[in-house]
């Protein structure tokens, strides 16, 4: 019997306990690391007063800026996850990641700021593909479905904490709109406001140094698969573009409808940002834990009893309250109307984020999951994030010309990508199936 599944099948049940407490520590990670990539979100009104920028240099902050340099240096850093000790790649990201984040609040003009949000997303780029490259090393198969979930749901809770932490912080700052902190003297309140959601990275980092780093399973039949993940990819192209270009249109409604949802109260209904950080945080929390838990359980039930297409099967009918939560974003209703949406459309993607992290795990080698979760970053963070956020921004200045269209943007590329996600998959459905089964052969 090959190493790996004789691991799976003898693990004691005394390492339950530290696999969980892996995952808890991961969890918490992974919102900080949204709170500190998205906070920006709820600081629009001030960056753009204090820096004097533009709509479309305000979504390059929020987006490429930080996307990509996140996507390309995951590339490398997916490499060195499946080599190197990942823990240690985790404990020197936080450390990066949580230093640019207070850089952000002592930029004094909008190139400044573009380069440390772009340190940002180098260093957040260690965390994922180390953290499930871990998971899957911990736990089986056919049980790490939850735990990945349980990471979708940090990534989920993480994007709508950010804008909650942040008003909160501003709230605790007072509306002055400038702050005293020693050996600094008075700064404005955006700034602080970066320095504080920066400051409890350096605890995270020791925390995470308390963890085991699990012991590697064994490779797939390198015979077969190789080890370069790029020819792998080239040899399979009709699963695995099809497949992560799918992927990629969920984090685009995720991210787009996220991180434009500030602006909209902010503009249409009148919210001060503090007020709408603290709306929105609270709206999107229980849906960010909500749907990936529930998507983790039915993901893992699909994979034990479904031997063909698994836990893909979940994805078909999954966008169809994205759909609704389009056209509720259309409607320009009331307030709570615009909320309710949005927490359908969290809800929704991240219940399909974490069937779809576990399901591509499905198809992948053990040796190349680190590069698999990287390349999967690379399409979600510029295609997703980046692209997706500076749409929004394209469609309400050059298409709509009115900034109070901006939730009207949101519905369009949100209906988009949602329609377009579950196509992707069809179109691959065949061989998947067909690689799933051979890789759980070579097990």
């Amino acid at each position: 019997m090959p190493e790996g599944r004789l691991r799976d099948q003898e693990t004691p049940a005394t390492a339950e306990p530290s696999r969980w407490y892996m995952v808890f520590l991961l969890f918490w990670a992974t919102i900080l690391s949204y709170v500190d990539r998205g906070i920006i979100n709820i600081l629009v009104p001030d960056l753009r007063r204090s820096l004097g920028l533009s709509e479309m240099e305000v979504s390059l902050l929020q987006g490429i800026s930080f996307s990509l340099c996140f996507a390309i240096a995951g590339l490398a850093i997916g490499v060195l996850v499946d080599r190197f000790n990942r823990r240690t790649i985790i404990v020197v990201g936080i450390l990066c990641w949580s230093a640019a984040t207070m850089l952000c609040g002592l930029s004094h003009g909008f190139w400044q700021l573009f380069a440390a949000r772009s340190v940002v997303g180098i260093g957040e780029a260690c965390l994922l593909p180390a953290a499930f490259s871990m998971i899957g090393d911990r736990f089986p198969a056919d049980r790490r479905g939850l735990p990945i979930s349980v990471m979708s749901a940090a990534t989920c809770v993480g994007g709508t904490a950010a804008p909650l932490v942040g008003g909160l912080i501003l709230y605790s700052l007072g509306s002055g709109g400038t702050v005293t902190i020693p050996a600094l003297g008075a700064i404005e309140t955006w700034r602080a406001s970066f320095l504080i959601a920066g400051a409890p990275g350096v605890l995270f980092a020791l925390l995470m140094a308390t963890l085991r780093e699990p012991i590697r399973v064994v490779q797939q039949r390198r015979e077969i698969y190789g080890e370069s993940y790029a020819l792998f990819l080239a040899a399979r192209w009709r699963v695995f573009l099809p497949l992560y270009l799918a992927f990629s249109f969920i984090a685009m409604v995720g991210y787009a409808s996220a991180y434009w949802a500030p602006t909209v109260l902010i503009r249409n209904y009148g919210y001060a940002p503090a007020a709408a950080g603290v709306a929105i945080g609270i709206v999107l929390v229980p849906g960010g834990i909500l749907g990936p838990l529930l998507g983790g359980i039915i993901g893992d039930r699909l994979a034990r009893t479904n031997n063909g297409y698994g836990r893909l099967r979940a994805w078909f009918g999954g966008t169809l309250p994205i759909l609704a939560g389009a056209i509720c974003f259309a409607a320009n209703g009331p307030a709570w109307l615009f909320l309710i949406a949005l927490f359908v459309a969290q809800a929704t993607t991240g219940g399909i984020g974490g069937i779809g992290y576990a399901a591509l795990y499905d198809v992948v080698p053990r040796q190349f999951q680190g590069r698999a979760m990287a390349v999967n970053m690379l399409g979600s963070n510029i295609l997703g994030l980046g692209a997706g956020v500076t749409a929004v921004a394209f469609l309400t200045q050059y298409i709509f010309r009115n900034d109070l269209m901006v939730h009207l943007s949101i519905a369009w590329l949100v209906g988009f990508a949602a329609l377009v996600s579950p196509l992707l998959v069809v179109v691959q459905l065949r061989g998947y199936r067909a690689l799933r089964a051979s890789l759980t052969d070579a097990a």
